[in-house]
């Protein structure tokens, strides 16, 4: 019930919300365009690209999450180079980073897990979309990987605006509205997190937070160095 309530919520509200965004800067943006003033019609097309960023992000989730609750999600590892998975990530949401003046670093070591790469792919561009998403203008973003026994463990670390202790176990739950609005007014939905801890239980890992208000957040998750017994 949960999950069909969180689904319909996010339907009714959250998807609308950057479309109403979109039909209402391209009105703004026709008539600027009438008046010839390329400045404000510089800002309302950054204001476009930001809203269809923040729809197609979450459209990708909510159909990714949708197909891993219908069972119809294939569950298919292989053996991946993390340092190359997370640079190729870098790339797809680097264009969100500049627009804050956002530096992300890639300080991975060469570690060859057994993963699903869409699935890899998504809890990394979920997990960097947040940290930007809650990083101040000119800030910084780090990827970590180290080995740790026979697990690779990744840390998206900002200095952003940190978490409330009592607010981290609401992260990962579909049951708990939890939304935090972004630097910049960004707005989001909780839902990325979820599908990034149901990812990573799926590749038998584990998935925590350290985080503390007004000094950032440290994202943590496991990988296996070997071939999972599917």
């Amino acid at each position: 019930n949960a999950t069909k309530d969180k689904f319909f919520s996010i339907i009714a509200h959250d998807l609308k919300t950057p479309f109403h965004a979109l039909l209402g800067y391209t009105n703004l943006l026709v008539k600027s365009i009438k008046k010839f003033d390329f400045e404000i019609t510089n800002k309302y097309v950054s204001q476009i690209r930001t809203a269809t960023v923040n729809a197609y992000n979450l459209l990708e989730n909510l159909l990714v999450w949708a197909s891993s609750q219908t069972g119809s999600f294939k569950f298919d590892p292989e053996l991946l180079d993390l340092k190359n998975s997370v640079s190729e990530i870098i790339k797809l949401v680097e264009n969100q980073a500049l627009a804050k003046n956002i530096e992300i670093s890639n300080e991975t070591i060469r570690c060859e897990v057994f993963a699903d790469k869409y699935m890899i792919d998504t809890i990394l561009r979920n997990l960097l979309t947040n940290a930007i998403k809650f990083t101040y203008t000119g800030g910084r973003v780090n990827v970590t990987a180290v080995e740790d026994n026979n697990n690779c463990k990744i840390c998206v670390s900002d200095n952003g605006i940190g978490i409330a202790s009592e607010d981290i176990d609401k992260l990962f739950r579909i049951d708990t509205k939890h939304t935090t609005i972004g630097t910049l007014k960004e707005k989001g939905t909780g839902l990325g997190l979820v599908l990034c801890k149901e990812f990573i239980e799926k590749h038998k890992g584990k998935s925590w937070v350290e985080s503390e208000l007004n000094k950032g957040s440290k994202f943590y998750f496991t990988l296996t160095k070997k071939i999972l017994k599917l």
